[in-house]
Formats: C-alpha cells, sequence, structure tokens
C-alpha cells in the first residue's frame, strides 16, 4: 500500500515538474519568435484627444486608423487601408495612402499578397494631386463587369477641380504593371453611373455591363458672357478595342441667365461670403415622391438639415473650399460620427443649384446619384423669376395665341391653339389635347394635357413675349441716351414651371420659343 502511495506521489510530481519545465520554455524562448511574425502597426502619433491630424489641418479619428501589411519607409506615414483583391489570384491584397516627408499629396501604396512568403509585396506606387485627406476617398469597383476590381480614387485639388482615376491591376513575366481606364479632371462633378446586373454575373456565370462615367463641366468658352454658366455633360464608356474609357455623349446645357454683379459678388473667391449665400432653404425642382425633398443650410450654426417625407438628418458642417464655380462641403452626422455626407454643389443660377450628395461611411462608395441629387432652387418668399413689369396678363396670351394660326418651334414642330384645344404636327405625326391659360401670382401659364402618351410638351410654361431694348439718343448734348424696352408679340418664350396657389417655381426642362410662322 505504501509503495503504491509512493508511486503516485512520484508521478504527480513528475507532471508537475514537466509542465513547469513547458511553461518555462515557451515564456522565454517562444515569445519574441512569435511577436516577430505579426506586421508592424504604423499610426501617426496620437493627440491627446485621441486624434491624429491628418497634415493639412484636418483631424483623423483613431478608427479610421488600421495596421499596415506593406512596408513602409521612415519617411511615410500611414493615412488609410483598404483591402480588396486587386491583381486577381483569390488572395486579398492591401491598399494604403501614405503621406510623404516634404510632399503635400498623398500617395497610394499597392501591395499584392506573396502566398510563397506569407507576406505583402510593395508592388507599385500611385502618386495623386491630392494633398486633404477629407477630400479624398478610394475604393475597388468592378467597372468593366469582367470580376476584376479596378481600383477608384476621388479628390479634389488644389484648384479646386475634382479628379477621377481608374487602375487595373496586369502581371507581365511576373512584373507588376498598372494599367490607367480612366483618367478624369473637372471643375464640376464626377461619378460613376452605376447599372444593375443580373443573377448570373453576381453567381460568376456570365460579364457584366460595364459602368459608365459621367463628368459635368462649365463650359470655359462662355464663362463670361451674359447668358450664364452652360454646363457641359460629357459620358465615357468603356473600349474593349483601346482597353480605356472614351467618350461616347456630350450634352451641352445651357444654364439660366445670371446677373453678372450678382455672380461676381457670390463667387469672390471667399468661402464665407459663398456661404452666406448659401445660407438658405433649397428645394429639389423634380421629386420621385409625392412631398418634396429639402436641404437646409444654416452657416451660422453650422449645420446642414435634409428633410424628405418623414425623415429628417441633421449633419454639421466641418469643412468648406470653393471649386470654380461652386463649393464642397464635407459634413458629419450629429448622431452616428462615423457617417459622413461630402455636398458638391455647382452653381447653376443666381438662385439654382446642382447639389450631388456622396455618402461615406468608412471608405468610399462609388454609386449613381442618390435621391438627394438634382437641381434645387433657394425658396424665397419673392416671385423667383424677378419682378417683370412688361408681362402681360394670361388673356392677352390666349389671345395672341389664338388669333394666329401657326406657330413654329426651334425643331421645326408646327402647333396651332383653337379655343382650349392645341395640335402639334412633327415629322412623325400629330400629337393633340387640351390646354389651359391662366395667370399664377405675376405670371402666365400655360399648362397642357394631351391626348397620348406621348408628350412632347411638359405640364406647365411660364410665358414672356421677346423684348428688346433700344437706346434712344439724345437730342441735345445735355440731355441722356434713353432705353425704350419693346414687346414682340410674335416671339413667345416658354419656361418650365411647378405651380402653387400663389406664385410659380422653375422645374427641369427644356424651354421652348414659339415664332409665328
Amino acid at each position: 500500500m505504501k509503495t503504491r502511495t509512493k508511486v503516485v506521489i512520484t508521478a504527480f510530481l513528475f507532471v508537475v515538474f514537466f509542465l513547469a519545465v513547458f511553461v518555462f520554455v515557451r515564456k522565454f524562448f517562444f515569445n519574441d519568435s512569435e511577436k516577430n511574425i505579426h506586421p508592424q502597426v504604423i499610426t501617426p502619433n496620437a493627440q491627446e484627444d485621441s486624434e491624429v491630424s491628418g497634415g493639412d489641418g484636418t483631424q483623423l479619428s483613431d478608427s479610421t486608423m488600421h495596421t499596415s501589411f506593406v512596408p513602409l519607409f521612415p519617411s511615410e506615414t500611414l493615412m488609410s487601408t483598404l483591402t480588396l483583391d486587386f491583381d486577381g489570384d483569390a488572395f486579398d491584397d492591401q491598399i494604403i495612402v501614405v503621406r510623404k516627408a516634404g510632399s503635400p499629396y498623398l500617395f497610394l501604396i499597392i501591395g499584392l499578397y506573396n502566398s510563397e512568403t506569407n507576406s505583402y509585396d510593395r508592388s507599385a506606387e500611385i502618386s495623386t494631386e491630392i494633398s486633404k485627406i477629407r477630400t479624398f476617398s478610394y475604393n475597388g469597383i468592378d467597372m468593366i463587369g469582367n470580376h476584376r476590381t479596378a481600383l477608384v480614387y476621388q479628390g479634389i485639388k488644389t484648384d479646386g477641380d475634382t479628379v477621377l482615376n481608374m487602375y487595373l491591376c496586369k502581371k507581365k513575366r511576373g512584373v507588376v504593371e498598372l494599367q490607367n481606364i480612366g483618367s478624369f479632371s473637372s471643375d464640376g462633378t464626377i461619378f460613376i453611373q452605376q447599372t444593375e446586373r443580373t443573377e448570373a454575373y453576381e453567381l460568376s456565370q456570365s460579364q457584366g455591363k460595364s459602368y459608365t462615367v459621367w463628368v459635368y463641366s462649365s463650359d470655359k468658352t462662355e464663362s463670361n458672357t451674359s447668358t450664364g454658366i452652360t454646363q457641359i455633360q460629357t459620358e465615357y464608356s468603356w473600349n474593349p478595342d483601346k482597353e480605356t474609357y472614351v467618350q461616347t455623349n456630350q450634352l451641352k446645357i445651357t444654364g439660366n441667365r445670371l446677373a453678372a454683379k450678382e455672380l461676381a459678388r457670390i463667387q469672390n473667391g471667399n468661402v464665407e461670403t459663398f456661404a452666406r449665400f448659401l445660407s438658405g432653404l433649397w428645394y429639389k425642382t423634380s421629386n420621385n415622391s409625392s412631398r418634396p425633398s429639402y436641404i437646409y443650410f444654416d452657416y451660422e450654426n453650422r449645420e446642414v438639415i435634409l428633410l424628405s417625407d418623414e425623415t429628417e438628418g441633421v449633419y454639421s458642417w466641418e469643412d468648406s473650399s470653393l471649386r470654380r464655380s461652386g463649393i464642397y462641403l464635407t459634413t458629419v452626422n450629429s448622431i452616428i460620427s462615423s457617417m459622413k455626407r461630402r455636398f458638391d454643389i455647382m452653381l447653376s443660377g443666381v438662385n439654382e443649384a446642382y447639389i450631388h450628395v456622396k455618402d461615406d461611411v468608412g471608405n468610399m462608395v462609388i454609386k449613381e446619384s442618390n435621391q438627394w441629387d438634382g437641381t434645387y432652387r433657394k425658396m424665397s418668399f419673392q416671385n423667383v423669376f424677378g419682378e417683370d413689369k412688361t408681362v402681360s396678363v394670361g388673356d392677352e396670351y390666349l389671345k395672341v395665341l389664338s388669333e394666329n394660326k401657326i406657330w413654329v418651334d426651334e425643331n421645326g414642330n408646327k402647333y396651332s391653339f383653337n379655343r382650349n384645344a392645341f395640335k402639334i404636327l412633327t415629322e412623325n405625326g400629330a400629337v393633340e389635347g387640351i390646354f389651359a391659360v391662366d395667370t399664377v401670382g405675376a405670371f402666365p401659364v400655360i399648362q397642357f394635357r394631351s391626348y397620348s402618351d406621348t408628350n412632347l410638351v411638359l405640364k406647365a410654361y411660364a410665358m414672356k413675349f421677346r423684348t428688346e431694348e433700344i437706346t434712344i439718343p439724345p437730342k441735345t448734348k445735355k440731355q441722356k441716351p434713353t432705353v425704350d424696352i419693346r414687346i414682340h408679340k410674335d416671339e413667345i418664350l416658354f419656361t418650365p414651371v411647378r405651380l402653387s396657389p400663389d406664385t410659380v417655381y422653375a422645374a427641369e426642362g427644356k424651354s421652348l420659343t414659339l415664332k409665328k410662322e
């Protein structure tokens, strides 16, 4: 019995000794080697408020900092990371954004995963023209639809222009090459038009339709004319033969007439002047829902409020930068600090602007324009078209329209008005319907309702006779020249409007000019 007890005690002591030796060896011999296989965490110097400087006066929270698996040089500071399969080998690669000592611009470093060494090779580098991290965003998108991810980055240059570049990764004989498939720059908005792809594409059974890129810019050849800002909309599509994006369509849209002095005052190069002009309630001129969408800019309290249906979003006004024909705003949600909204505002009239809104939660998501994108007009208790004492009442316009048998528009279509019926003769046939003329507020308005689904005209227009200013020379040297305004009733301008009980508001659509045949 005693012998058995001794054996048990000896075995127990042997097990305890073996465990102690194992723990000692693991702690002092294997701990360092385990640490060496972990990648180094590179972060900028932290501030006392747990935020780090972006190098341009902006502040980045710790939540935006990640781990860099790509080797960094001592002169580089990590700003952001992005994980995606860039080279198509089914392994996740890493794209990082860094700042370099002595350069104000941001750089993209391509880190491709090497399965043989279980590490990330520093394979390529992209230098950008963007200095402010708040205006910079990047992501991976299958632009072509061939299940290959393209690296897309976008931002604002120091001169206020927007840039967007797209790259594909190619390997030739083991050498990594970056192929730029699209490089765009504009003083307006640039966005990627995403279209729905089939279920077969989602299941990787077929290729999808390639996305297009739309570039909005102002017409510099007419920027100083009295007709106002003319916007050029250019569409770029993927060309498989040239392996790049090429221009496929371009539209030239004449902006509303601007008062030259007012425009010069608004765009005097001062952010505060433009921001104060922007302050107020703006409404979207076209809406899919039954209730309109509104955006309220409050520069005094540094807030931007978005109202639509039953929803309301309040964002703090964080940063502003002027554009050649507008302003760029960065806002942060007042409740969810990680949710940002960026407003790209392009002035198209004294009280009209095109607003493009981009949501940013973590990394940028480039997509088709959301519900807030569109043309907005500033709400005013005054008539939005301005007071015009030369405009007659609606009865006079009805009389003129009915007296003349045929009216012709710019495309050669012929219009005839008889009592409350109208008829439009085109090359493809005739369109008939009813119309009504009324006076809303101070404006004569005409409304159309066609019998068929073919609508060559919009629902409502404000009407105005063509006017001409004639300078009458003085009869004597002491007198000053006088200006006589003459009304030509052989030409009527139809401007699209949206009606309210006591006034009208400008609406999207093409204006018409009818002339007597």
